[in-house]
C-alpha cells in the first residue's frame, strides 16, 4: 500500500471513529439522559446505531441479495428505531440497474407491504420511492406471487427501479397480529440478470466510501432520534400524544402515526383513552425508551394491537401505563422506564382517532375505567405474557 493509500485508510478510519464519538455526545448532552438508566440506553442507542450501520451499509451485497430480518432489530438483542412488535420485518438491498425477481407465498396475516427507499439517514440521496401492498398484486389461489424489480418496465407485478441509484433498501412488512397463530408470508429474492452472483471482496474504494456512509447514518441517527423527542416536547410537553411527521423517514408512509414522551412515576398511572375505528387494516400502540429502542415484548406486555387489546362496551379502548402491574386488560408495562415513548400506528382505518391522556393516581385507576373494563390476576398475566413470548419465539425460530 502507498504512503497516500494508506493516509487515505488512516482518515477513514478516523472519520469513522469520530462520528461513533459524536453520536455519543449528541445523546450525552441531550435532556434525555438524566440518570444511569437512560444513560446506559443512550450508549446502547450509539453501539446498535453502529450495527444496523454496518447491515444497511456496509455489508448488502447487490448482486446476491437475501432477505435478512434482523438489519435494524432482534426481540431480544437489540431493537434500534421504534421497530413495531407485530411487524415481522424483512430487508434486501438491490442495485436500480440490475434486475431481481421476488418469489414468495402468502401467509395468513392480514397485511402485507413492500416498502422501497433508496439509500437512508445520512445520505443526501436518500429518498422514499414507494410501498406495494401485496393485494394490489396479482396472487395466485393458492397464495403464490412473485414481482419483478428492475428499471425497465414489465408486465404483471412490477417494481420500478431507477437504473441511476446503486443502492436501494426493499423492506417486507408483515403485519402479525395473533402472535400464536399469524404466519407471515415466504418470500425470497433472486438477481436475474446477467451480473456475477459471486459474494467475493469489496475492493479498497468502494469499502472506504461504505464506511463513510455507516459514519453518517450513526450520527444522523442520534440527531434524528434526539431531536424528534425534543419536537414532541416542545409541541405538546409530556403526557400528550404529537402527530408524526413520517415523510421521507423510514416508517409507513401511509399510516397515521402518533408519540407521546411519557413521564410516569411509582404510584401513578396514564389512562390513554381512545375511540376505535369501524375500519381497520391494523392498528397498535407500543412503547419504547428515549434512546427509541422498542420496550421487551418478550417478556412484557409493552405493546398491544387490534387483536391483543380490548375495547369498552362505549366503542373505546382504555390503556394504563405504570411501573406496576394494575391488574387491568389493556396495561401497557414501561419495563422499568419512568420516561419513554408511547407510538400509535393507525394503517388503512376509516378515521385516525386522537388519544386523550390523564395522569392519575394508581390507586384510584378504577374511577378512570369503564366500569366493565376487565380485571386481569397475576396468573393470568403471567400466561399472557408466556402466550406473547413464546408467539414471538415461533416467529423468529428462538
Amino acid at each position: 500500500m502507498t504512503a497516500e493509500a494508506e493516509r487515505g485508510h488512516d482518515q477513514i478510519w478516523a472519520d469513522y471513529l469520530a462520528g461513533q464519538n459524536a453520536a455519543r455526545d449528541i445523546w450525552m448532552n441531550s435532556p434525555w439522559v438524566r440518570d444511569r438508566q437512560e444513560r446506559s440506553r443512550a450508549l446502547m442507542q450509539v453501539t446498535s446505531s453502529a450495527h444496523v450501520a454496518f447491515n444497511i451499509a456496509i455489508s448488502p451485497r447487490h448482486n446476491f441479495p437475501v432477505f435478512d430480518r434482523h438489519p435494524f432489530h432482534h426481540p431480544v438483542a437489540y431493537t434500534w428505531g421504534l421497530c413495531c412488535p407485530d411487524f415481522h420485518y424483512r430487508h434486501a438491498f438491490v442495485d436500480g440497474a440490475r434486475s431481481y425477481r421476488i418469489t414468495g407465498r402468502r401467509g395468513n396475516s392480514p397485511w402485507n407491504e413492500f416498502h422501497l427507499m433508496s439509500e437512508f439517514w445520512g445520505d443526501p440521496d436518500y429518498v422514499q420511492a414507494g410501498a406495494w401492498d401485496l393485494d394490489d398484486f396479482d396472487v395466485a389461489a393458492d397464495g403464490r406471487f412473485e414481482i419483478i424489480l428492475s428499471a425497465d418496465r414489465h408486465e404483471g407485478n412490477w417494481i420500478p427501479l431507477d437504473a441511476d441509484r446503486h443502492n436501494y433498501m426493499i423492506v417486507v412488512r408483515d403485519a402479525i397480529c395473533d402472535w400464536t397463530r399469524d404466519q407471515p408470508c415466504e418470500v425470497t429474492i433472486e438477481t436475474i440478470d446477467a451480473h456475477p452472483k459471486d459474494i467475493g471482496f469489496l475492493d479498497e474504494a468502494d469499502l472506504y466510501r461504505r464506511i463513510g456512509k455507516a459514519g453518517n447514518f450513526i450520527v444522523a441517527s442520534a440527531k434524528h432520534w434526539v431531536q424528534r423527542t425534543q419536537d414532541i416536547v416542545d409541541d405538546v410537553g409530556f403526557n400528550q400524544f404529537w402527530e408524526g411527521r413520517e415523510q421521507n423517514l423510514g416508517g409507513i408512509q401511509h399510516a397515521g402515526y402518533h408519540f407521546m414522551v411519557f413521564d410516569v412515576d411509582e404510584g401513578e398511572a396514564l389512562v390513554v383513552e381512545v375511540e376505535i375505528p369501524r375500519k381497520a387494516r391494523f392498528w397498535a400502540i407500543q412503547l419504547a425508551d428515549l434512546c427509541q429502542h422498542t420496550l421487551d415484548y418478550v417478556n412484557h406486555q409493552s405493546s398491544l394491537n387490534m387483536v391483543q387489546a380490548e375495547v369498552d362496551p362505549d366503542g373505546k379502548a382504555r390503556f394504563v401505563i405504570s411501573l406496576s402491574d394494575p391488574g387491568t386488560a389493556n396495561w401497557l408495562d414501561s419495563a422499568g422506564n419512568r420516561r419513554g415513548i408511547a407510538a400509535w400506528r393507525w394503517v388503512h382505518t376509516d378515521f385516525v382517532p386522537q388519544s386523550k391522556v390523564k395522569k392519575v393516581a394508581l390507586a384510584d385507576l378504577r374511577d378512570h375505567l369503564h366500569p366493565d373494563h376487565r380485571k386481569v390476576s397475576p396468573e393470568e398475566r403471567a400466561s399472557t405474557v408466556e402466550a406473547r413470548g413464546n408467539g414471538i419465539k415461533r416467529l423468529y425460530g428462538l
